[in-house]
């Protein structure tokens, strides 16, 4: 087998291998995890909130019931081992079909690779344990499905509904696939050719997406994209004093770049400009222009830079080299294999406080960040608020809000919700006025202090 052939399995076991090198610690995966498990043990889409005390019993949706199923699944298996081993087996997979793309017009693996590398760790931003995995998997996949077929291999169209009923369920993320389908029908239809067949797949995409009502409606994903929370760091626009939106501003620059010195066809034009929108509006869609510009920059760029023209012959490396290559990815996803965390790191959540909250009564109200491991590690005490933020605006927000910031109306707040328990880190300035009325502390840490009302 070619270099060629081998590169997008090579790099896809390298991404996995780097990706499980961490134990699991986002705070939004302990919700999901929850949900997940919910609907494994009622055998039931979960509609309707089971684990707070402010919003309890109202219909909601996040759209990823079997996101949250399979990443419940991959627990039950084989515990915080088995979330990193999907975490790992997702980014292999996106990594695998962008480094197809970048080599499927017959770029040189010497240009295209190092620049999938970048675009793989700019990604890595989202190398998150929660469903949003879903869709930094079915992107590129989706993206290379096209681009083979747009190069003549129309029977893969028939792959593109289903691939998007499943991509619906899993995660909102959909609404970037419909909309990768879409542009590539109009590119169709403004080159003539094959255009019917593109916009009917287009089409019965589109109509597929309707059939679930589990799922997030694309009037919601569309409406979350144009206009996203902006008290959500990763919803905030790309800083580049950041690594991440340093590299993000390259893969800008050098696009803008590159087309001003070799051009680019209508279809570079309709994906890049629409995603560079989207990537401006929130720091985590960087990557998904990144990884739509690698295909276009691994073309072009030997166009655009004569240095990158003289990289080496297209053929692949010696078969020594390419042989040492298999030997040492071979060996590095043995040893990723065989460290895998174990237990997830529970260090920046209040877990000193879970056998009082067990114990305990009433009504909590909780820090942002903690409600989902809260819901995950002590249900017994539902929370006020969590990462699922959507069921809890306007309302709940604002009035959280307001209590833990001391805005004028903060007794309000707690007397309305009845609160009787308050975990909070220990610097809110809510933890300073309670103390002052006599709260009672039942447990502190370094990072957190748990009051219980007089």
């Amino acid at each position: 087998m070619t270099g060629r052939r081998l590169a997008p399995l090579l790099v896809a076991l390298t991404a996995f291998a780097v990706a499980v090198a961490r134990p699991p610690s986002d705070p939004d995966m302990f919700w999901h995890l929850a949900s997940g498990r919910w609907m494994v043990d009622h055998r039931d889409i979960l509609r309707l909130d089971q684990f707070s005390s402010t919003i309890d019993g109202q219909p909601y949706s996040v759209g990823e019931w079997l996101g949250e199923v399979v990443l419940y699944g991959a627990y039950a298996i084989g515990g915080w081992g088995g979330i990193v081993v999907l975490r790992g087996s997702l980014v292999a997979v996106a990594a695998f079909f962008l480094t197809r793309a970048s080599l499927a017009s017959g770029a040189s693996p010497r240009v295209a690779l190092p620049i999938v590398v970048l675009a793989l760790l700019l990604s890595t931003i989202v190398w998150t344990d929660r469903p949003h995995l879903f869709t930094l998997a079915f992107f590129p996949l989706l993206l290379d499905l096209l681009l083979r077929v747009r190069a003549g291999a129309t029977r893969w169209l028939a792959a593109v509904p289903p691939l998007l009923l499943v991509w619906t369920d899993l995660h909102g993320g959909y609404a970037l696939g419909l909309a990768l389908v879409a542009l590539f029908a109009v590119d169709a239809l403004v080159r003539r050719d094959r255009a019917r067949a593109f916009v009917v797949t287009a089409a019965a995409a589109a109509v597929v997406t309707l059939l679930d009502p589990g799922s997030l409606g694309i009037g919601a994903a569309v409406a979350h994209a144009a206009a996203p929370p902006r008290f959500i760091v990763e919803e905030l626009p790309p800083d580049v004093l950041t690594p991440a939106g340093l590299l993000f501003a390259a893969f800008v620059l050098g696009t803008i770049a590159v087309s001003m010195r070799a051009g680019g066809t209508a279809l570079d034009a309709l994906l890049l400009i629409p995603l560079l929108w989207l990537a401006l509006s929130a720091r985590r869609d960087m990557p998904y222009f990144a990884m739509a510009a690698v295909p276009y920059l691994a073309r072009e760029l030997p166009r655009a830079l004569p240095a990158a023209r003289r990289a080496g012959p297209r053929s692949g490396p010696r078969r020594g080299v390419l042989a040492g290559a298999v030997v040492g990815v071979a060996a590095m996803v043995l040893v990723s294999i065989v460290s895998l965390p174990a237990a997830v790191d529970e260090n920046a959540y209040p877990s000193g406080a879970l056998a009082a909250l067990r114990a305990g009564s009433g009504v909590l109200l909780n820090e942002y960040d903690w409600g989902g491991y809260l819901i995950w590690r002590a249900p017994e005490r539902p929370v006020f608020i969590d990462g699922r933020l959507l069921p809890y605006l306007p309302r709940v927000f604002a009035d959280w809000n307001a209590a833990v910031r001391l805005a004028p109306r903060w007794r309000d707040v707690l007397e309305r919700y009845r609160v009787t328990t308050v975990l909070l880190k220990p610097d809110r300035p809510l933890v300073g006025a309670l103390r002052e009325d006599g709260w009672r502390e039942s447990g502190s840490g370094a990072d957190w202090v748990l009051l219980t009302r007089p």
